[in-house]
């Protein structure tokens, strides 16, 4: 099967892009679902209204990315750097965000509903309307 070039509304099912060089690209839209995209760069990418359903992102770097409406969910973004993200809108139930870095990222209205949250740095992130329902942190640790 060949996959798609990496680029708006792409089809990217089940991609093997671990590693890959993405920063900065314009994924707007896009169908990762499933992809592996384990310590991708993908700093200051546009993945607006991208697919992510259940991707490997675990160690990718999310810095300044732009996930406005996507879809995360079940993603693994464990030990993910999520730093100053625009993620308005963006489904990340029960996503694994295990010791990610969500430090300065833009979770208006996002939904984190039974998202694991264990470890995660969430220091200045804007979290107003977020749904964090269920969400798992560890004991005794503050939001924000």
């Amino acid at each position: 099967m060949s996959q798609a070039e990496p680029g708006p509304d792409a089809d990217l099912y089940r991609a093997r892009l671990q590693g890959a060089k993405l920063a900065k690209k314009d994924l707007g839209g896009a169908n990762l679902a499933l992809a592996n995209l384990k310590e991708a760069d993908l700093s200051g990418a546009n993945l607006s209204e991208a697919l992510l359903f259940a991707a490997q992102l675990g160690a990718a770097n999310l810095t300044g990315a732009f996930l406005g409406g996507a879809d995360l969910s079940e993603a693994d973004l464990f030990g993910a750097k999520l730093q100053d993200a625009k993620a308005r809108d963006a489904d990340f139930r029960r996503a694994n965000l295990a010791l990610a870095n969500l430090r300065g990222a833009d979770l208006t209205g996002a939904s984190l509903r039974d998202a694991n949250l264990h470890g995660a740095d969430l220091a200045d992130a804007i979290l107003d309307d977020a749904d964090l329902t269920g969400a798992a942190f560890s004991e005794g640790e503050p939001l924000a």
